[in-house]
C-alpha cells in the first residue's frame, strides 16, 4: 500500500530545481535578478498604460454592466418561477419573456463592446511596447548585440512582451471583471436571504488559501518554463543559422541532442505545472461543493420556515453557482499574474541593459572635412581582463588613405567602434576634426563616418535594395555606379535577376568577395566624409582586391579612408601605415603608433 507524503512549498521547491537543472547561458542578459512583486511591476509598467487610462474606465464600465444584467435574468428567473410555474398560469409570461429577450440583446451589445475594447486596449499597449522594446535593443551598442544570443533576445520581443500586456491588461482586467462580478452576484445574494449569503460565503477563505498555497509554486514553474522557452529560441536560431557548419562537422547528432534536451526541460516544467493543477483544482470543487451542500441544507430550513420562496431558492442558487466562478477567477489571479511575472522580470532585465546616451548639450557635427585623432586613448570592454586599446595615439589628415596593421586584438576594430561612437574610451580622446566626439550626437558622428566591417551584413532583399541602404531613395543610376566603383558590376550582371537578384539571409547566396564588394558599394553611396573598412579584401584575389583598391583610390575626392587589414597588397594603395604594435607595454609607458608614410599606389 502505497504512503501519502506531504509536500511543502519549500520541498516542492527544491524538488523542482532538481528536476529542472539550469542550462548554461552565454547570453550577458540572463536570468540573475531578484524577483519582481506584483506591485513592483504594475508601477513599472503603469506609465505605458497610463495613456489609455479613459479607456480602461470605459472598460471597467462595460465589464460591470455584464454581471447586472446576469443578476436581473436571476431575478426574472425568480418571476417566472414564483408567477408562472408554481401558480401554473400564462399570464404574466408575455412580459417576462419579452424583458429576458430584451436582457439577451443588452448582454450581447455590452459583451461584444467589452470584447472589441478590451481587445483594441491590449493590442494598442502591446505594439506601443514592442516597438518601445525593439528600440531599446536597436540602440545596444555593437559589442553588446556581440555578447548576446539572439534567439534569446527575440524570445523576449515576444513571447515576454505579450506576457507584460497579459499582465498589465489581461489578468488585471479579468480580475476587475470577476470582482465586479463577484460584488454584483454577492449584493443580489443578501437581498434574497442574507442568512443564506453568510453560509455561502464560507468556501472564500479556503479557496483563497489554496491559491495563495499553490501561487508561490506556480511562479517557480513559470520562470524556469519561460527560461527555457528562451533556450530553446536560442539553441534552434544558433544551429540553424550554423547548419552548413553542422553538416561539414557531421555534428547534427549534437545539434539534435541539444534540441531535444531544451524541449525535454520544457516537458519536464510543464509536467511540473500539470501536477500543481491536478492538486489545485480538486481542492478548489471540493471547497465549491461543500458551499453548495451547506445552501441546500440552509435553503430547505429556508423554505420550511417559510424565509424564502421556491423561485428565490432556485434564483439564490443560479445565483451561487455564477458566483462560485468570479471567486475561482479571483483565486486563479494571483498564480496568473506570478506566471506572467516570469515573463515580465526578463523582459525587465532587457529594458535595464544601460544605453550609451549622448552627452547633455552635445551638438551635431557640421562641415566635416574628414581628419581623425586619437590622443592617450585606453578602451577595455565590460567584463575584460585586459585593454582592446593602450595609450594609443594617432593622427590621420583630411583625405589621406591610411591602413591600419598590427597582430589580431591589436585593436583595429575598436578603433573602428570609437570613430562611430558605439564605444567611449576609459582614457584619451577621439576627434573629428578637432572636436571631441564626447560632445558630438552619435547620430551625426555616424552620418560623417561609414563603417564597412569586416563580418559583412546584408538584408535578405535585393542586390539593388542591399546597395540603396546607404542612402535611401537613390536612383537606379547612382545604384549602377557605386556597383562599379566597387567594382561588383560586372558580377550583378552576370546573375539571372541582375540587380533584382534577392541575396538571401545574410547574402549566403553570394560568395564572400561578393559581399564583400556589395557592402563597398553601399558605403559609396553613402559618400560620406570618412570611410573605414575592416579587411576589405577578404575573400578577394589578388587581381579582384588590386581592382577594388584601385577604385577606391580613384573616387577618393578628398575623403578620409581607414583600411584595417592583413593584406600585404593593401599597403601598395594607401598613404601611410599605422602600426598598432603587439601586447601591452607598462602602464608608465604610452605607446605612440608607429607611422611610416609609403608611396602612393
Amino acid at each position: 500500500m502505497a504512503t501519502a507524503t506531504r509536500t511543502t512549498p519549500t520541498a516542492a521547491r527544491h524538488r523542482l530545481a532538481a528536476l529542472l537543472r539550469p542550462a548554461a547561458d552565454t547570453s550577458p542578459l540572463v536570468d540573475g535578478a531578484r524577483p519582481m512583486t506584483i506591485l513592483e511591476v504594475a508601477r513599472r509598467f503603469w506609465p505605458d498604460l497610463r495613456p489609455l487610462r479613459w479607456w480602461l474606465a470605459l472598460e471597467v464600465l462595460l465589464l460591470a454592466g455584464a454581471p447586472t444584467i446576469a443578476v436581473l435574468e436571476v431575478m426574472l428567473f425568480q418571476r417566472l418561477v414564483d408567477d408562472v410555474l408554481v401558480p401554473a398560469t400564462l399570464g404574466p409570461l408575455l412580459w417576462i419573456a419579452g424583458l429576458y429577450i430584451g436582457l439577451n440583446l443588452l448582454s450581447a451589445i455590452v459583451s461584444g463592446a467589452d470584447d472589441y475594447l478590451s481587445t483594441w486596449i491590449s493590442q494598442r499597449f502591446l505594439v506601443k511596447l514592442r516597438t518601445q522594446v525593439f528600440s531599446h535593443v536597436l540602440a545596444h551598442p555593437s559589442h553588446v548585440h556581440d555578447r548576446a544570443r539572439l534567439g534569446d533576445t527575440m524570445s523576449r520581443l515576444t513571447s515576454d512582451t505579450s506576457a507584460v500586456e497579459s499582465f498589465m491588461v489581461g489578468h488585471l482586467a479579468n480580475g476587475a471583471g470577476a470582482l465586479l462580478r463577484l460584488v454584483a452576484y454577492g449584493i443580489a445574494l443578501f437581498y434574497l436571504q442574507w442568512q443564506l449569503a453568510l453560509l455561502a460565503l464560507v468556501v472564500a477563505p479556503p479557496l483563497w488559501w489554496v491559491s495563495r498555497h499553490f501561487s508561490r509554486l506556480v511562479k517557480v514553474v513559470s520562470r524556469e518554463r519561460r527560461r527555457r522557452a528562451g533556450s530553446l529560441s536560442a539553441v534552434t536560431e544558433e544551429q540553424l543559422s550554423n547548419a552548413a557548419l553542422v553538416q561539414t562537422y557531421n555534428r547534427e547528432d549534437r545539434a539534435i541532442a541539444d534540441y531535444q534536451r531544451q524541449n525535454r526541460a520544457i516537458a519536464d516544467a510543464e509536467l511540473v505545472g500539470a501536477r500543481i493543477r491536478a492538486l489545485f483544482l480538486p481542492l478548489a470543487d471540493l471547497a465549491e461543493l461543500a458551499g453548495t451542500l451547506a445552501v441546500i441544507a440552509g435553503g430547505t430550513w429556508a423554505l420550511a420556515t417559510d424565509r424564502l420562496t421556491l423561485g428565490g431558492l432556485m434564483a439564490f442558487l443560479a445565483l451561487l453557482v455564477q458566483c462560485y466562478s468570479p471567486l475561482r477567477s479571483l483565486g486563479n489571479l494571483l498564480p496568473s499574474l506570478h506566471s506572467a511575472t516570469a515573463g515580465v522580470e526578463r523582459l525587465v532585465e532587457l529594458l535595464d541593459e544601460p544605453l550609451p546616451t549622448d552627452a547633455p548639450g552635445a551638438r551635431d557635427l557640421t562641415d566635416v572635412r574628414g581628419s581623425l585623432e586619437l590622443a592617450g586613448v585606453r578602451v577595455r570592454y565590460p567584463g575584460a581582463t585586459r585593454d582592446a586599446l593602450w595609450s594609443t595615439s594617432l593622427r590621420i589628415e583630411q583625405g589621406e588613405m591610411v591602413a591600419l596593421v598590427g597582430p589580431s586584438g591589436a585593436g583595429k576594430s575598436t578603433i573602428a567602434r570609437l570613430l562611430t561612437k558605439h564605444l567611449v574610451p576609459c582614457d584619451g580622446v577621439v576627434r573629428i576634426d578637432g572636436h571631441d566626439l564626447r560632445d558630438l550626437t552619435a547620430r551625426s558622428v555616424r552620418e560623417a563616418v561609414t563603417l564597412v566591417p569586416q563580418d559583412i551584413a546584408l538584408l535578405d532583399a535585393t542586390i539593388a535594395e542591399n546597395i540603396e541602404f546607404g542612402r535611401p531613395g537613390s536612383s537606379r543610376g547612382d545604384v549602377v555606379m557605386a556597383a562599379r566603383r566597387a567594382d561588383a558590376d560586372l558580377f550583378v550582371r552576370s546573375l539571372p535577376a541582375g540587380y533584382a537578384t534577392r541575396v538571401g539571409q545574410r547574402g549566403r547566396t553570394l560568395s564572400g568577395g561578393q559581399r564583400q564588394r556589395i557592402a563597398v558599394a553601399r558605403a559609396l553611396l553613402r559618400d560620406a566624409p570618412v570611410l573605414f573598412l575592416d579587411e576589405p579584401t577578404t575573400g578577394l584575389d589578388e587581381a579582384t582586391s588590386r581592382r577594388l583598391l584601385a577604385a577606391l583610390g580613384r573616387h577618393r575626392a578628398g575623403r578620409t579612408i581607414v583600411l584595417a587589414t592583413h593584406d600585404p597588397v593593401a599597403l601598395e594603395y594607401v598613404d601611410r601605415v599605422v602600426d598598432l604594435g603587439g601586447a601591452p607595454p607598462p602602464p608608465a609607458a604610452p605607446v605612440v603608433a608607429d607611422q611610416r608614410p609609403i608611396g602612393v599606389g
